[in-house]
């Protein structure tokens, strides 16, 4: 495990905002020297601690109904039944788990039409799959994309966070807001 001192906690935040951000712009925000900025940046991602990529908005490309899966699979072919749900293209996640069901998957589609004819076609030809329990996302709240690094200071004696909650003008126009990787949360 790597331990991620303030500067470089600094630098990746400055970077989940806006990934194109340079390094001379990180430099200045931070008061370092841009070869600072650039020889962490290279080192955090050599190392596979960060990587920089471009995230798609499902909804603007008419992916606009996301799913949460749960998948109770034979467990002598849970390794083969994952590795063929992350081969789907329209899956968006793939996640071994305990409990209830053997692996969770994140859909995105374009209409809650096409579920039927995706767990059918899809998901149920696959050998090992023995049933699914469908989720259907109402509004994601949280993306993996939000997500940030927890600070070295920070204790598990904090208060938790407020809960985000879904006002009538949100929940008219959530489908603007869904995106994959998250369960609601309300109150």
């Amino acid at each position: 495990m790597r331990i991620l001192d303030e500067t470089d906690q600094q630098i990746v935040a400055l970077l989940q905002k806006d990934g194109r951000t340079s390094n001379v712009e990180v430099a200045r925000e931070l008061g370092l020297s841009e070869g600072t900025v650039r020889k962490r940046l290279e080192r955090l991602c050599a190392d596979g601690v960060i990587r920089i990529t471009a995230v798609a908005d499902p909804a603007k490309l008419g992916l606009t109904t996301p799913f949460f899966v749960g998948i109770e699979a034979d467990l002598a072919h849970v390794e083969d039944v994952a590795g063929r749900l992350a081969a789907i293209p329209e899956v968006h996640s793939v996640s071994l788990v305990t409990g209830t069901y053997d692996v969770i998957i994140e859909v995105v589609l374009p209409s809650n039409g096409q579920l039927l004819s995706f767990l059918i076609d899809k998901v149920s030809v696959i050998p090992g799959v023995k049933r699914t329990e469908t989720y259907h996302v109402l509004r994601a709240v949280k993306r993996h994309c939000d997500w940030t690094i927890p600070s070295a200071s920070s204790t598990h004696h904090e208060a938790p966070p407020q809960t985000a909650t879904l006002s009538q003008d949100a929940s008219q126009d959530a489908s603007q807001d869904i995106f994959p990787g998250t369960i609601v949360v309300s109150s």
